[in-house]
């Protein structure tokens, strides 16, 4: 088995530390669903003409709404 920590950048793939710039501002959020639910709304999305992660981020923009609100009252400047 390769020990990754130890190996060197061969040249080949991102640099460490490169961010895709189409990445930029985001950040990675990984769970865990059971097949069944998985299965479920990637049918879901398919039907609705959408991608799970445009669905994803629709559900939570609603779920969110109150805090996501109160963050951009905090980002305004005071006049």
């Amino acid at each position: 088995m390769q020990d990754f920590d130890t190996m060197e950048n061969d040249g080949m793939g991102p640099k460490p530390g490169y961010k895709q710039p189409s990445r930029e501002g985001q950040k990675a959020v990984a769970f865990w669903l059971e097949e069944d639910v998985r299965a479920a709304f990637k049918i879901a999305a398919t039907e609705n003409g959408t991608t799970m992660q445009e669905a994803f981020e629709t559900w939570v923009l609603e779920y969110a709404a109150g805090p996501l609100k109160r963050m951009k009252r905090k980002d305004r400047p005071s006049a």
